[in-house]
């Protein structure tokens, strides 16, 4: 069963994630308890919080939202695959292809800036992983976004922000179809 419950106070949550634990157990102690988190951080705080409760705090699974949304689809729809080719982790690698591909297009200047003395390669490495996360996050709370730029939209009120962001998405997206690799997201 779905159960959503939100709070903008930390400690309504954590004592109802401890009154849900402590009397509406699962009728199965083999079942993993699901609580969906918006970061690793959170799952790793409410995890130790409930452990200090409880002595132990085992079985629960903290997906991301994302995460736990692909998973629905994998449950629900055919021919999904396990992972998504928009995975934070997938995107991260073929950014740091692509990156340096577009480095020197205009709209690519400040990135092209921030890149310039990155021998080692360090600075593209995290740079890739911060818009990946950044592109995740888009996935889940502006999709309309990443839709409007996938049909050379621009979105208005997003200001120069989306210079880059917008051609590196296209660009994801024509290198993931090229790798043969499902265009869900």
């Amino acid at each position: 069963m779905l159960r959503v419950y939100h709070s903008n106070r930390l400690d309504v949550l954590e004592a109802l994630m401890e009154f849900i634990v402590e009397r509406q157990r699962l009728d199965d102690p083999f079942q993993a308890e699901m609580v969906l988190v918006q970061s690793t951080g959170m799952a790793q705080w409410l995890q130790m919080t409930l452990a200090s409760r409880f002595g132990i705090a085992a079985n629960i699974e903290f997906p991301l939202p994302a995460s736990f949304i692909w998973d629905m689809f994998v449950r629900v729809l055919k021919d999904i695959p396990g992972e998504s080719a928009f995975s934070k982790q997938s995107m991260s690698w073929k950014l740091m292809t692509l990156l340096p591909q577009h480095l020197e297009e205009d709209d690519f200047i400040l990135l092209r800036q921030y890149l310039s003395d990155d021998g080692d390669k360090r600075k593209l490495f995290q740079l890739a992983a911060r818009v990946a996360d950044l592109y995740d996050q888009y996935l889940v709370y502006r999709p309309e976004w990443l839709m409007r730029w996938e049909a050379g939209q621009r979105v208005e009120g997003l200001g120069d922000a989306q210079q880059w962001q917008a051609p590196l998405w296209q660009a994801l997206v024509s290198y993931t179809a090229e790798l043969g690799q499902p265009q869900w997201h």
